[in-house]
C-alpha cells in the first residue's frame, strides 16, 4: 500500500493514502487542516512505500466458537439420523399385514402394542420385544440428546457469527478515510 507524505505549513509530513484523495486531513503535529490533492495529482507528491508483508491471521475466539458450533451441530444431526428407527427385523414381517410393511419396525410395534392393550390382552413381552424396546428407548433418548446438542451448536455458531459481523462493522467504521486524523485532532 502506498502512503503519500503531504507537507504541512509547520514542516511536518502528513501521511495519507489514495483513499483519502480529494479530502482533508488534520496535521498530527500542529492540528491544521491539510487539503489532500485529487487522485490524479497524488502522482507528484512524495511517496513513502510501506513494505507489505504476509500476515497470518490467528483465529479470534468468536471464529473458533462459530466453527466448533457448526461442527457440533452437523455431527449431532448426523448422529441423530444414525439413531433413526430402522426396519431391520426383530419382528416376523411375513406375519404382518401388507400395510405394516410400509412403516418402520418401532412404529409397527407401538401400534401393535396399543391394539393389544385396547383388546385387553395382557401378556409379558418376549425377549426379542424387550430387546427392541431397549433399543427404541435408547435411540429415542440419543435422538433427543443429539438434537439438543445440535441446537446448542447452532446457537453458538449463530451467536459467534453475529459477533464477528458486529466486530467487522465496527472495524469498518474505524477505518474510514480521515478517521484516525479526526481522532488525533480531537
Amino acid at each position: 500500500m502506498t502512503t503519500y507524505l503531504l507537507p504541512c505549513e509547520c514542516t511536518a509530513d502528513v501521511a495519507v493514502t489514495a483513499g483519502q484523495a480529494g479530502g482533508r486531513v488534520t496535521c498530527p503535529q500542529c492540528g491544521r487542516e491539510v487539503v489532500v490533492p485529487k487522485l490524479g495529482d497524488l502522482a507528484g507528491v512524495r511517496r513513502k512505500e510501506v513494505a507489505e508483508h504476509k500476515r497470518t491471521v490467528a483465529w479470534r475466539p468468536a471464529q473458533a466458537v462459530a466453527f466448533l458450533g457448526a461442527i457440533v451441530a452437523v455431527g449431532s444431526l448426523a448422529g441423530a439420523l444414525w439413531f433413526a428407527p430402522s426396519t431391520a427385523g426383530v419382528l416376523d414381517e411375513r406375519a404382518l399385514r401388507a400395510a405394516v410393511l410400509t412403516v418402520d419396525e418401532s412404529t409397527a410395534y407401538r401400534v401393535w402394542s396399543e391394539v393389544l392393550a385396547r383388546a385387553n390382552v395382557r401378556r409379558p413381552p418376549s425377549g426379542e420385544e424387550l430387546a427392541l424396546l431397549r433399543r427404541m428407548r435408547f435411540a429415542d433418548g440419543m435422538r433427543g440428546v443429539l438434537a439438543l446438542v445440535a441446537a446448542g451448536g447452532t446457537l453458538a455458531a449463530l451467536a459467534a457469527g453475529v459477533r464477528l459481523m458486529m466486530d467487522t462493522k465496527l472495524q469498518g467504521v474505524e477505518t474510514q478515510p480521515g478517521e484516525a486524523a479526526r481522532r488525533a485532532g480531537a
